[in-house]
């Protein structure tokens, strides 16, 4: 019987089946492509094996991998390649990363295809998936680093996958990481260096110019008609920090004011909106803590209904804080205010029967104004 702090080893090995012996090959090591046979899954595998002489730049380069190995556990992103197991040999300073297999293009084939007219998804939503990616990393405290063709990837259903965070850091907010990687791809022509470049810092504010000035350069290439964000990715590249927006949040912020430029919303939709975000709004008195919001439209359909069919009888919803869970992740201070059945009925509707790109602006202009409400943090005693 094994007590609280004890060691509990795993003895069985696990056996795969190699693929593809050579998936990719760099100077930290090469990739390549295994299949489990006992669930029948493929995956890829990312052996360390850096191409240095020195004992010490081994060493430091091996603390780099297990640096990546933290970062990949603490992310779990729909646009983020997920990692599913690693083996670290300290004795040997080699090691692996078992992770997700991407069936797709680097970014660069992808848009030079999707400018001839080859795609079906727009260069419009690959941005947005790649916003979405950057702000879910800046959130976490994650800067990625390396933001080059190689390391963006579309797979088959046009779903972004940001991969590679070999060189990537975790850092706290406010924090300055040291860049000393001034040979790095995207560093090369001085006309496409940020300022922090000189300085020699990174922050995710940088990572936004790096990802930024790669769109540019490949939607330069590979021109795509219907890109309607440039003067977004222009903000993004400016030289000066301070000159580009404050954090990839705002650049969504951004996104949804362009859309609703273009977006057709009717005053019926309008009243169901305010009725409904206006409810949402009074409930709230002020944040216990930092608070988190849940975007993701389908779960918050679902918890819509699940909250509709416990009322159905009902004029007024009676547990009013069923429904703001249904978008807030944290405590609050609850005003009594009341939440008509029809207002939530109206709301689920109309977002259900709203286009993808529709419930997301939806989502995220409800996340806004509810997230105005002031944090007030309570020390507790435990």
């Amino acid at each position: 019987m094994k007590n609280n702090g004890d060691i509990i080893e795993f003895l069985k090995k696990k056996e795969y089946v190699m693929l593809n012996n050579n998936l990719g090959e760099g100077s930290f090591g090469k990739t390549v492509l295994l299949n489990d046979p006992f669930i029948d899954e493929v995956f890829v595998a990312k052996k360390y094996e850096p191409d240095v002489d020195s004992e010490d730049e081994k060493k430091r380069f091996f603390k780099s991998f297990l640096d990546e190995i933290k970062i990949m556990y603490k992310l779990n992103h729909h646009n983020i390649v997920r990692i599913y197991n690693y083996y670290a040999y300290e004795n040997i300073l080699t090691g692996f990363i078992l992770m997700e297999y991407i069936d797709g293009d680097r970014i660069d084939d992808w848009i030079e295809e999707c400018s001839k007219g080859l795609k079906t998804t727009t260069s419009n939503d690959i941005f947005i998936q790649l916003i979405d990616a950057f702000d879910y990393l800046q959130q976490h405290g994650i800067i990625h680093r390396d933001i080059r063709e190689g390391n963006i990837l579309i797979d088959k259903n046009d779903v972004v996958k940001v991969i590679d965070f070999g060189i990537g850091k975790i850092i706290q907010p406010g924090e300055n990481s040291d860049d000393s990687l001034y040979d790095e791809i995207n560093r090369a022509n001085s006309d496409t260096l940020p300022i922090e470049y000189y300085n020699g810092t990174y922050t995710s504010i940088t990572d936004m110019f790096y990802l930024a000035e790669l769109m540019n350069r490949l939607l330069n290439t590979s021109p795509c008609p219907e890109f309607k964000f440039q003067h977004i990715i222009d903000k993004m590249m400016a030289k000066k920090p301070e000159d580009r927006y404050a954090s990839f949040g705002d650049i969504k912020k951004a996104i949804d004011q362009n859309a609703f430029s273009s977006l057709s919303v009717t005053d019926e939709e309008k009243r169901i909106y305010t009725n409904f975000a206006n409810a949402i709004y009074s409930i709230i008195g002020e944040y216990t803590d930092s608070p988190t919001f849940n975007n993701d439209c389908n779960n918050i359909i679902s918890k819509l209904n699940t909250v509709l069919s416990n009322n159905i009888f009902e004029t007024y919803i009676s547990n009013t804080t069923e429904v703001v869970s249904a978008f807030v992740n944290a405590g609050y201070t609850y005003n009594h205010s009341n939440i008509l059945v029809e207002d939530v009925a109206n709301f689920c509707e109309w977002l259900t029967n709203s286009n993808d790109n529709k419930k997301n602006i939806i989502i995220r202009n409800l996340i806004n104004k509810i997230s105005n409400k002031p944090v007030e943090k309570y020390d507790l005693p435990f």
